[in-house]
């Protein structure tokens, strides 16, 4: 007989543990549909806005960082293809997983930098990090629409 009041005592705490989580996830997509919480597709989504334009990249523009990554540098085959002296064929490769974002320099002669300093192996960025590729400067965001 005890056996059974200890395991009706488990069923009714792990009932109550599954109703709460219930309630919680509603409460989650309720807020989402309000546009009060961010969509799972916009969680961790990242961006680069450039800061200072050349011709062929105007102030202002963004990029958007997903999953594969994000390439900058002065080849073709680049993502962001920068018509720059200053900067290197495979400059930098900004990387995105799991809602944060690594920048790694691909050996390049000028250096990346970030907030005023040369990296010289993998960082992770924060919202408002300054990046900067050649004579180009990046800030560092979350992506908004």
């Amino acid at each position: 007989m005890q056996i059974l009041i200890f395991l009706g005592k488990i069923v009714f705490v792990v009932g109550i543990y599954l109703f709460l989580i219930r309630v919680l996830t509603i409460q989650l997509a309720d807020l989402r549909a309000r546009g009060l919480a961010p969509k799972n597709s916009d969680l961790g989504a990242a961006c680069l806005e450039v800061l200072n334009g050349t011709e062929y990249l105007p102030k202002g523009r963004k990029f958007k960082i997903e999953t594969p990554g994000l390439k900058v540098g002065r080849g073709n085959t680049n993502d962001v293809p920068l018509a720059d002296q200053f900067c290197s064929v495979e400059h930098a490769h900004f990387v995105h997983r799991g809602g944060m974002t690594v920048l790694e320099d691909k050996g390049s002669t000028n250096g990346t930098w970030v907030n005023g300093e040369r990296i010289s192996e993998k960082i992770q960025l924060v919202p408002g990090d300054f990046i900067k590729v050649g004579s180009v400067t990046f800030q560092y965001s979350r992506w908004t629409f």
